[in-house]
């Protein structure tokens, strides 16, 4: 009896053993974003071969999808990039492979390998401006983004020359917030380039494969200074026209003439002292003029974050400028529905769920106020009340635009909390924007904004009337 059953043990473990070898085994060493990562798959039989990625709420796009593999070992390169081309933050991720045979029988297996920070990548490229004037004194504004710190070559060519260089910036980025660089329309020899469409290349020497390009125009002749009027509301009536819609976004907008983030003084009187209405921001506040009188003072309205109401009063024509927006994107956000919808020439791109501004009768100043706003600079993500918040951009010296935010649980993203919150108003006056990518949204999510929707793009907050 004891010889049949050790037998039997025998016979167990050498079936055991013969499963474990023929089983799906799958291995990776620590990921990074943008990195040569390699993940090796070995089998005995091949099959249909799809490995997904997992790490906290949002999903990621699959490292490979109904893969055909053979027998053996095979590595299979892989970015560590979600949907849309956003790093996999750094932590941990669970890798699942499933492999279907020929015969419909499935294997799989799972391991979860560390995230480390991303290889320097250049993520955007972004001009300030579709076109300018070059005759050697304006000035080009072009931001650049990296995925970490590291040094990134930026230049220029002609569309129809690509390989003749006109102007080139090598320079050590931080990674941490976006780069500002300036071109004057001068080439390598210090000359004025011909007029006409120029491609600006931006890539980092470390990951020279990650190129991000913007095209340009160099125009023969300046476009004529947009003049001082009275606009009245800058807010459409209507939004069902996606003509009239556009034609808004593109208007040129009166802002006070200021740094960025700079207060500009609505006075209640054509006096210095007669007392201040409100304060603005500068530089990103669009304002609705409504009188120009020939003493040099024009009657403006404005929302005021500080104070949280809309003002109008007067501030000196010569605190003013008008300028037009960056006429590739533009956005409207719906303040009743929650929404944010992006414009791309003229057409609708689509729309993604926001959260925006919830305010109290003692509390007016939390409200994220309807009006037109300029986007400003790109900054560093922040951190507030335990939540991690990425991808900001300044739409007036309160209030930014960015990612919903989450809380790191088991060393992953976990934005559970603000998820459930978004299409409602729960933020302090910043708007909240979703970090899922889906065919409902389009393809637009926080990190798209943050990538695409370069300086000086316009972006109306309607009345939620």
């Amino acid at each position: 009896m004891k010889k049949t059953a050790v037998a039997l043990a025998v016979l167990l473990l050498l079936l055991a053993g013969t499963i474990s070898a023929s089983a799906l085994e799958l291995k990776a060493d620590k990921i990074r974003p943008f990195g040569d990562n390699i993940l090796t798959v070995t089998s005995d039989d091949g099959g249909m071969l799809t490995i997904e990625a997992f790490s906290g709420t949002i999903p990621l796009e699959n490292p490979a999808t109904d893969m055909r593999i053979e027998p053996g070992s095979v590595d299979i390169p892989w970015q560590a990039l979600t949907y849309g081309g956003e790093p996999i933050s750094q932590g941990s991720l669970t890798l699942r492979a499933t492999l279907t045979g020929a015969d419909r029988t499935t294997e799989q297996t799972e391991i979860t390998v560390e995230t480390g920070t991303p290889v320097p990548a250049v993520v955007c490229c972004l001009p300030a401006a579709q076109s300018f004037h070059a005759n050697g004194k304006n000035i080009l504004k072009v931001e650049v983004a990296v995925s970490a710190g590291g040094v990134c070559e930026i230049t220029a060519a002609p569309k129809e020359q690509p390989d003749e260089t006109v102007w080139r910036v090598r320079k050590q980025l931080s990674g941490k917030e976006p780069e500002v660089l300036r071109w004057d329309g001068k080439n390598l020899k210090h000359k004025i380039c011909q007029p006409g469409e120029y491609v600006i290349t931006a890539k980092s020497v470390l990951c020279p494969e990650q190129v991000s390009t913007a095209t340009v125009t160099l125009l023969e002749e300046p476009l004529p200074a947009p003049e001082l009027t009275v606009t009245g509301s800058l807010i459409p009536s209507d939004f069902s026209d996606d003509a009239e819609v556009w034609k808004a976004l593109t208007e040129p907008v009166v802002i006070g003439d200021g740094p960025e983030g700079q207060g500009l003084r609505i006075m209640n009187a054509k006096s210095a002292w007669e007392g201040c209405a409100g304060t603005v921001s500068c530089r990103t506040v669009g304002l609705s003029v409504l009188q120009i009188d020939t003493d040099g003072w024009v009657k403006v309205g404005a929302w005021t974050q500080a104070a949280g109401y809309y003002t109008e009063g007067y501030v000196r024509a010569d605190k003013l400028r008008v300028i037009r927006p960056n006429d590739r994107y533009g956005a409207v956000l719906d303040k009743k529905n929650q929404t944010l919808t992006i414009y791309e020439r003229g057409k609708k791109l689509g729309t993604v769920t926001v959260s925006t501004g919830r305010t109290t009768a003692e509390n007016r100043q939390a409200d994220t106020h309807s009006g037109v706003y300029l986007l400003g600079t790109r900054m560093e993500n922040f951190v507030t009340e335990g939540h991690t918040y990425c991808y900001p951009i300044r739409i007036d010296g309160y209030n930014l635009i960015h990612q919903m935010g989450y809380v790191k649980v088991n060393g992953t993203r976990n934005f559970d909390e603000e998820l459930a919150l978004l299409g409602t108003k729960a933020s302090h006056g910043c708007i909240r924007v979703d970090a899922r990518i889906s065919e409902e949204n389009s393809g637009l999510n926080a990190w798209w904004i943050w990538t695409h929707l370069g300086h000086d793009t316009k972006i109306i907050i309607t009345p939620e009337e």
